[in-house]
Order: C-alpha cells, then sequence, then structure tokens
C-alpha cells in the first residue's frame, strides 16, 4: 500500500455519526465495496447506518472477548490491544484492510464500538486522523430512551464513556470535532470545515456535492432538540457529561469565525455555563464519576489545543 488518507470517526450511538460518514463518503471518503456496507434503512435510521459490516463485527468480538457489549462496555486492561488472546481478531483486520482498501487513497470507517476499540485499530493504522461527532447528552439519553427504553443515567453514563474514550485515545492527534446540532443548522458550513479537513475543499464548493449532502440532511429526523441552557439546567443527567459537553462546545467555537449565528450560540454557551456553575455550587458531588473509573483528565482535554482543529 502506497500513501493513504485514513479517517476514522467517532462518536456515542445516536449522535449523528451516520449522517457524517454519509456526508464524507459524498466528499471523497471511500467506506468499502456497496455490499459490505450497511446503507440500507433501518427501524431506528432509515437513511442507513453507513457501517462497514466486517470492521462491526470485529468491534463487536473485541467487546464481547473481553465480557462487555456496546452498551456494557467492559474495563479494557492495559496493554489489551497487543494481547495474543486477539490475534485472530488482528489478523481478520489486516486482511480486511489490504483486501479492501489497499488500492484507497483516502479512505474511513465509522462504528460507535470504535470509540472504545480505538487501541486495536491504531495498533494496525497508526497515522490516522480522527473525526468526533458531538451530541447534546440530553437529546442522546432521550433517544436511546425511545429506542432501547435507556434510563437517563445509563445514557449519561455511556455518552461520557464513550466521548471521553474518544477524546483520550485521540489526544495530540489531528482530529475535527463536529457537532450533530450544527450539521443540522448548517450541513453546507460544515461540510465546508469537513472537505478541508480532509484536504479536499474543492469539493466541498462542487453544486452536486452540495445538493447531495442537502438532500440527505433531513432536518425531519432530528426528534430532538434540547437547548444548551436546557441542558445544563437537568439534574436528571449527569453533571460531568453535561460539563464535558459545554466546554467541547465552547472549544471548538473559540475558533471559528463569529457570525451572527455563532454570536447567538456563543451567548448560549456562557448562558449554559453560568448555569452550570451555579448548579455544581449547589450539588457538589463526586460519587458518580468515582464509581465510573473515568478520569478527570478528560475535561483537561476539551481546552488542550494541540492536535484539535
Amino acid at each position: 500500500m502506497g500513501h493513504q488518507d485514513v479517517i476514522c470517526v467517532l462518536g456515542m450511538h445516536r449522535s449523528g455519526t451516520s449522517l457524517l460518514t454519509r456526508i464524507l463518503n459524498l466528499i471523497g471518503v471511500y467506506l468499502g465495496p456497496d455490499e459490505a456496507l450497511t446503507t440500507g434503512p433501518a427501524a431506528f435510521n432509515p437513511k442507513g447506518h453507513w457501517e462497514h459490516k466486517e470492521i462491526t463485527f470485529i468491534c463487536k468480538a473485541l467487546l464481547k472477548r473481553h465480557g462487555g457489549t456496546w452498551d456494557e462496555p467492559p474495563l479494557l486492561p492495559r496493554g489489551w490491544e497487543t494481547a495474543a488472546a486477539i490475534d485472530d481478531l488482528r489478523r481478520h483486520a489486516q486482511r480486511l484492510i489490504e483486501d479492501q482498501f489497499a488500492a484507497a487513497q483516502l479512505w474511513g470507517w465509522k462504528d460507535p464500538r470504535t470509540c472504545l476499540t480505538l487501541p486495536f485499530w491504531q495498533q494496525l493504522l497508526p497515522n490516522m486522523r480522527y473525526l468526533i461527532c458531538l451530541r447534546n447528552p440530553v437529546d442522546v439519553a432521550r433517544s436511546l430512551a425511545h429506542r432501547d427504553s435507556f434510563s437517563a443515567a445509563k445514557s449519561s453514563y455511556l455518552w461520557l464513556t464513550y466521548v471521553s474514550a474518544a477524546l483520550n485515545h485521540t489526544e495530540g492527534k489531528p482530529r475535527l470535532v463536529i457537532f450533530y446540532e450544527d450539521l443540522m443548522d448548517d450541513c453546507l458550513r460544515e461540510l465546508q470545515r469537513l472537505a478541508e479537513f480532509l484536504g479536499e475543499p474543492e469539493r466541498a464548493k462542487q453544486v452536486d456535492v452540495q445538493e447531495a449532502v442537502q438532500r440527505f440532511t433531513d432536518k425531519g429526523l432530528q426528534h430532538y432538540r434540547t437547548s444548551l441552557v436546557q441542558a445544563t439546567a437537568g439534574s436528571k443527567f449527569d453533571f460531568y457529561a453535561r460539563a464535558l459537553y459545554i466546554a467541547q462546545r465552547l472549544s471548538v467555537n473559540l475558533d471559528r469565525k463569529r457570525t451572527d449565528a455563532q454570536r447567538d450560540l456563543d451567548n448560549q454557551i456562557y448562558e449554559a455555563l453560568d448555569t452550570l456553575s451555579r448548579y455544581s455550587c449547589h450539588n457538589a458531588r463526586k460519587k458518580w464519576f468515582a464509581h465510573s473509573q473515568l478520569n478527570y483528565s478528560t475535561f483537561k482535554l476539551s481546552f488542550q489545543r494541540s492536535g484539535t482543529h
């Protein structure tokens, strides 16, 4: 294989990763042969998942080997990604990459489980670039409650676990954070950001690409839209999940050129931060954070500029 650009899409389930991946595909990212992709309508994803079936199989198998599933993430031991016990899955992944992607100059994939299994893939593809797709954790929880009958507490835990893992595993590496809400609000603006990150800025200016992205971006599929202020005020949802989401929102906004829409979002962020501060003063508790065994360094990652676009 010659030089390749490999793009890995990361994000919690129900966060817009399918939409993002299809937009990448329209820009020119190869996702694999058609027969290998889950592009058909599904019960809770009428425009398809846009996942590679074999990559999903490997991610599921990695979690299962360690006693977990996507909604019951296992506690992975140090060095698990190089253990001999998963040599067969490593060989499977290597064959897949060689057989289906060797000729692709720009290719990628998405499976939300990759947030948890990324060290395994980084052993095989050390020079990847990353797109992290975030959605308000309150809306993710509402979507999971509708689809899977999950409690708000469980969904908050999953959101924080997946997003923390994605941020930690990509620290210091080239990455771009995209918000599902922004894709819905202005898909062409986000298309330009994505195309520039991929090194294909001219693709975002092509009328056929723009029209295809607009057709695929269906605002009718955004069933939940909680404001930033409402998200920070709701005590049912974990404080740390809400704090991390606001931190990422602020971090990304600092990088953007100011427009009227962005200034309005800035005002929402500052109001949300004020609400979050007042809430934290009245509810200083750390029992969930200790229970989850997640490290506070996640929040420091939110404001580190190195490797983050």
